[in-house]
């Protein structure tokens, strides 16, 4: 009789283990899931704001040639940005950051080498509108970037990793920083 109290005692202990396993485990999954879920949701509003700053500079791309028709390494920048694609990856989206960068640095130098466009209303309003979508990446990009730190952290953390390793669940990169600061001075020129 005390060796069937016992070995139901071992079979209760051994369920209570494993309903705690499963219940950290359903747990981690699903914080892991949410983490994901923000990430996605971030890296849309980054999607937004590269979207923005595309049409801005499209507008730009107009206005400039009006002003500058025989500037074609500027104009060569803009017409080689291309939409940003629907659920871009943080790889396309770098991507699209760098190219955009760069067109916007030819926009504002432009508008240094020619003091009748920089002048202009339309010009200084283009100007400002990218100097405010660039604030706006800035911080949609950070929200991205913080998601992301969650998710790597459970994918590097015992015993979260176990999970993630179980989901196929890698580090992610993140949203790369952007050197503003040339635009920033450039930008701070203009509205002189």
């Amino acid at each position: 009789m005390a060796s069937i109290i016992i070995i139901f005692g071992i079979i209760f202990l051994v369920l209570i283990i494993a309903i705690a396993i499963a219940g950290w485990y359903i747990s981690t999954s699903n914080s892991i899931n949410r983490v994901k879920l923000k990430i996605d949701e971030s890296l849309s509003g980054v999607e937004i704001q590269l979207r923005q700053r595309y049409d801005v500079l499209m507008q730009g791309k107009k206005v400039a040639e009006q002003y500058a028709q025989h500037e074609q390494r500027v104009f060569e920048g803009l017409r080689h940005l291309t939409q940003i694609p629907t659920n871009a990856s943080v790889a396309q989206l770098n991507e699209a950051a760098m190219a955009q960068e760069q067109a916007v640095k030819g926009f504002f130098a432009l508008g240094e080498a020619y003091p009748e466009l920089r002048s202009a209303d339309i010009f200084n309003n283009l100007v400002n509108q990218l100097s405010e979508q660039s604030q706006q990446y800035s911080a949609a990009r950070r929200a991205v970037n913080g998601n992301i730190t969650k998710l790597n952290n459970y994918v590097v953390t015992f015993p979260s990793s176990i999970v993630c390793g179980s989901k196929g669940i890698t580090k992610m990169d993140y949203i790369h920083e952007e050197n503003l600061s040339q635009i920033q001075n450039i930008d701070m020129s203009m509205n002189i």
